[in-house]
């Protein structure tokens, strides 16, 4: 150690005298010494033991609490002070003050060590920084940063040729420089405003960044507003372990080394993550201007930078165009009368404002415009002073009550609600637009069901990305909105499920369970969590809060608060809500990326089903779809499961709305196919509890996704519902069309299930094919025909005409294909001896591309309908069904359907013995060799109105027997968790 100091060049191991005799006042005056050099003895002889620093460079106090081994060495006699061992070797790994970080420094501005340092005359990081660092602007440490500290403090003075850092460690402890900032990661000002003890001692601490980093209870002082020691160990049980292993002084240490970086959360109301994202942040963060997205949250305190490209955000300019559009609806809207007056309203809508009257305007003009019935319109003001005051000139029929002051959504809310005179209430923002359909959607959920307490909407915000598609609660009780972000149109957001709440910008419920509530809990005055509280108390009176994607709603999004307060309204009261529903809380999935798809459901009892088809299973396409249809109705309406329906050949174009023919609450996944399955599964690890497969053949295709995705489906059982064999198909036409060299059908069963070793249970639709596939696989097999109720048409006999084919044919070798042609060609010239020639047969049925009927019905009694959506008129209109299948497999869904409808049946044998009834007393049936015999049972039955009732009277009897769809909802559930009673090698599951 040297006792010269030189001013033009900074050196942490020289004594500064001068600078020493101001430190340390009492030394000169005390002991009468002035002289540099008696000034220096002092400090060896005495000032070294006292604990004094030797230069402006170097904390010895500070050194000594940070490294506890310095005290023994010191005590051992090994070394006088902490700076003399930082001269000998702690200037290599250690650091000298709580500003200056060697590991950080040469890691990370530097890049290089005190070896490849050492050749240019610098023994470490340190050397290197005062002497060029500081100069060229670089951080000293993650609390030292040059640029920062400029840009926070411009009016910091220092003498350029000692640099700013030099100019700060003269005067850091000055009371009007111990709140400057030097760091986005502590914030000394509001820290001494937090913890008011630290300031009452600041003499002793010196500076408020050398008591956060040297106290003795480390984990009891946050270091800024934006992060929070509790709550970080609490959401990260990880840390906390590590932290009490003394890997880490604090969490705070691991979160701005790693945790940061991660996204984890830092306190509760500051969502990293999202803030990150934006792209002003982006920018900032590429231009250097902060070292990370916290550091930026930290300085701005959560607000976003003033960025360059404003005018290229589309979020920023969507908004400025809503605004304009709102206003330009206005105008519009003042010319004519908006009028909500009504005697007995069906709904009352609560609406709380402040000013932004053109948002009021625009909301209530597409309230009505969505909505014609009854409502009851209470407008709550909070002491507006735009032309909100003035409303009622402008709206007829609407009740507003006037607030003296501004008291925010919470209280104005439950001064609307008691107000409330209809049996259903929706509360809503002023800064939405209602789509078409949403009020009545949102009105036929609660009628329809009534365990729903609340129904929430879709919420889309200006730039035509989702908002959330119903909310989540995790469990250290933060929120998401689920998809936010993402596409409307995204199938995950397009069906019905029971959520942990829905956002209050749109929520409708039950007027008798919010006011049994009391309405909002003042406890989260003046708003934010009040709606995800009130939600928790419906839900725990064992009512549901539904989001339903029929009610979508464009949302401005904070178009009614100021932005600028939200943060810290959201960061109080998440500790509020938390506390308050700690039990439910504690319930809720810890907030993860693979939690997500878990949590965006509030069942968590519920089992799931990944259902696989070909193609999405609607009726139309007839062909066995139907009864996947009917499947999947029973599995969700009737059991209760979430079901997600998955095809293996996609739509080929994008749905316009939501598919109407499976149930609301069914996940129908329109936009991926066999290809992108494999990843779906890996995203859904461990989510589904059975993957039901439709149709033998996909086995083949689905068995190397399965094997790949094992470790994904732990748990998961397989089932296959075969629908038909194809080789009985396969075989009966080649017979029919008298093939040579047919295979044998026990060879042709083998090939069809030769990749069926990964399935756990096999399904078929009637018993004889249950009993060739046990033959064939050595498993027991379930049994599942159809589903159906009956409802009789109540035209007569004489009131109905004509004959119904109802058929898909998908390529030339379909059954329906040579039903037709054989029809045509054999059956129908021996009914022209019979009926006059204006008794039609109307065909019915979706056809594949390349399928043209016109080819083989030829004859002019055949009158083409092609694919029907609803079939129920046609069934109630004619008089005769006919089924002239001359090969086929499983059971013809067909028949059950149109007996179900009342309509008498002509078939063949072989469809008569498929489903299994009484030839002559059920349906008419007929030899498939014997045209003219079929055409003589078409007139009979069309012609015998006694036999026509018999047979409508008993296949409806055999229907109601059958069919009915609560033992079919029974034999589901038998099949996904099992009570087997066997019945030779198939098992029938018996309905519980």
């Amino acid at each position: 150690m040297s006792a010269e100091n030189s001013d033009l060049k900074p050196d942490w191991s020289c004594f500064d005298a001068a600078w020493y005799k101001k430190r340390y006042a009492f030394v000169p005056g005390l002991l009468g010494i002035h002289h540099d050099g008696e000034i220096f003895d002092f400090y060896r002889e005495f000032g070294e033991s006292l604990g004094h620093s030797p230069n402006m460079f170097f904390d010895e106090d500070w050194y000594r609490a940070v490294y506890p081994d310095i005290l023994l060495l010191i005590g051992s006699g090994e070394f006088r002070s902490g700076f003399e061992h930082y001269c000998a070797t702690g200037f290599r790994d250690r650091n000298p003050n709580c500003f200056f970080d060697e590991k950080f420094y040469c890691q990370t501005e530097l890049c290089m060590s005190c070896e490849e340092l050492a050749p240019h005359g610098l023994r470490n990081g340190y050397d290197h920084y005062l002497r060029y660092g500081a100069q060229e602007g670089r951080d000293a440490s993650l609390f030292y940063s040059i640029k920062l500290f400029l840009r926070e403090n411009p009016d910091f003075l220092y003498d350029r040729d000692k640099g700013v850092f030099v100019a700060f460690l003269e005067n850091f402890m000055d009371p009007g420089c111990i709140d400057r900032r030097t760091s986005p990661y502590f914030d000394p000002a509001w820290y001494i405003r937090a913890y008011p003890e630290v300031s009452e001692h600041m003499d002793a601490w010196q500076h408020p960044l050398r008591h956060y980093l040297i106290n003795q209870t480390p984990t009891a002082f946050d270091p800024n507003p934006f992060f929070s020691e509790k709550f970080y160990a609490r959401t990260n049980p990880d840390v906390e372990t590590v932290v009490h292993d003394g890997y880490y002084r604090n969490t705070y240490e691991h979160f701005v080394k790693y945790g940061q970086y991660e996204f984890r959360r830092p306190s509760p109301k500051v969502d990293l993550e999202t803030y990150a994202t934006d792209p002003a942040i982006t920018d900032a963060i590429g231009k250097s201007r902060y070292p990370s997205p916290f550091a930026a949250y930290a300085v701005l305190y959560g607000k976003l930078p003033e960025s360059e490209n404003q005018d290229r955000n589309p979020e920023l300019i969507c908004k400025r165009a809503y605004r304009h559009l709102a206003e330009v609806r206005t105008s519009a809207i003042l010319n004519t009368s908006l009028d909500f007056s009504c005697d007995v309203p069906d709904l009352s809508v609560v609406m709380v404002v402040h000013d932004q009257f053109a948002f009021t305007m625009t909301v209530l003009a597409s309230l009505r415009a969505t909505y014609p019935g009854a409502i009851q319109l209470i407008l709550v003001d909070g002491a507006s002073t735009d032309e909100t005051t003035r409303i009622e000139d402008h709206v007829m029929g609407i009740e507003v009550l006037q607030l003296p002051e501004n008291s925010g959504f919470l209280i104005g809310s439950n001064l609307g609600l008691d107000k409330v005179a209809a049996p259903y209430v929706l509360f809503l923002n002023n800064d939405v637009e209602l789509m078409p359909g949403a009020i009545d959607a949102a009105l036929r959920r609660l009628r329809l069901e009534e365990r729903t307490g609340a129904v929430g909407a879709k919420l889309v915000r200006t730039t035509g990305v989702l908002q959330e598609a119903g909310s989540i609660i995790w469990n250290d009780g933060t929120t998401s909105g689920y998809l936010r972000d993402a596409s409307p149109h995204l199938p995950e957001a397009n069906f019905v499920r029971s959520v942990d709440f829905c956002s209050g910008a749109f929520l409708m419920l039950r007027t008798e369970i919010v006011k049994e509530i009391g309405g909002f809990d003042p406890l989260f005055s003046p708003a934010y969590y009040e709606e995800t509280d009130l939600c928790v108390q419906i839900r725990e009176r064992g009512y549901d809060i539904v989001y339903d994607p029929d009610v979508v709603i464009l949302h401005y999004e904070f178009g009614s608060g100021n932005q600028g307060n939200i943060d810290a309204v959201i960061g109080r009261n998440i500790g509020k809500f938390f506390h308050k529903n700690r039990e439910y809380v504690a319930t809720r999935y810890e907030k993860t990326g693979q939690n997500l798809i878990r949590a965006r459901s509030s069942r968590r009892e519920q089992k799931r089903v990944l259902f696989i088809e070909d193609y999405l299973p609607q009726p139309h396409i007839g062909a066995g779809f139907p009864r996947s249809n009917d499947i999947v109705h029973a599995m969700v309406d009737g059991l209760g499961l979430h079901v997600t329906v998955y095809p293996i050949f996609p739509p080929r174009s994008a749905p316009m709305e939501r598919y109407r023919d499976f149930p609301d609450r069914a996940e129908i996944i329109w936009d991926r196919g066999l290809g992108e399955l494999e990843a779906f599964l890996r995203a859904r690890s461990g989510y589904y509890d059975v993957i039901w497969i439709g149709r033998i053949h996909n086995a083949a295709r689905l068995r190397p996704v399965i094997n790949a995705c094992q470790p994904d489906l732990t748990g998961c059982r397989i089932i296959l519902d075969t629908e038909a064999i194809a080789t009985l198909r396969q075989h009966g036409r080649m017979r029919i069309m008298e093939e040579a060299d047919i295979p044998a059908q026990a060879d042709m069963l083998r090939h069809e299930f030769h990749a069926t070793d990964f399935v756990d249970r096999f399904v078929a639709v009637r018993k004889m094919e249950a009993d060739l596939i046990s033959s064939i696989t050595r498993q027991d097999v379930f049994v599942l025909g159809h589903m159906k109720t009956p409802r009789p048409g109540g035209l007569s006999f004489t009131e109905r005409r004509h004959f119904l084919f109802v058929g898909a044919i998908q390529n030339l070798e379909s059954p329906n294909w040579d039903a037709l042609a054989w029809l045509n060609d054999h059956v129908v010239p021996y009914l022209d001896n019979f009926l006059p020639t204006d008794i039609r047969i109307r065909v019915a049925g979706y056809l594949g591309t390349d399928i043209d009927l016109s080819r083989i019905l030829t004859h002019p009694r055949f009158e083409l309908l092609g694919a029907v959506s609803d079939l129920a008129s046609l069934y109630e209109t004619h008089r005769v069904f006919i089924a002239p299948s001359r090969f086929a497999a499983g059971i013809p869904y067909k028949l059950h359907e149109a007996a179900a409808h009342g309509l008498p049946i002509v078939a063949t044998d072989l469809l008569s013995e498929q489903v299994g009834w009484e030839a002559g007393s059920d349906l008419a049936c007929v030899p498939q060799t014997q045209p003219m015999a079929f055409a003589g049972e078409m007139h009979r039955i069309y012609t015998d109105e006694k036999s026509w009732t018999r047979l409508r009277r008993n296949a409806l009897h055999r229907i109601f027997l059958e069919n009915r769809p609560d033992d079919y909802k029974n034999r589901i559930l038998e099949i996904l968790m099992p009570r087997q009673k066997e019945t030779g090698n198939a098992i029938v599951a018996e309905p519980s």
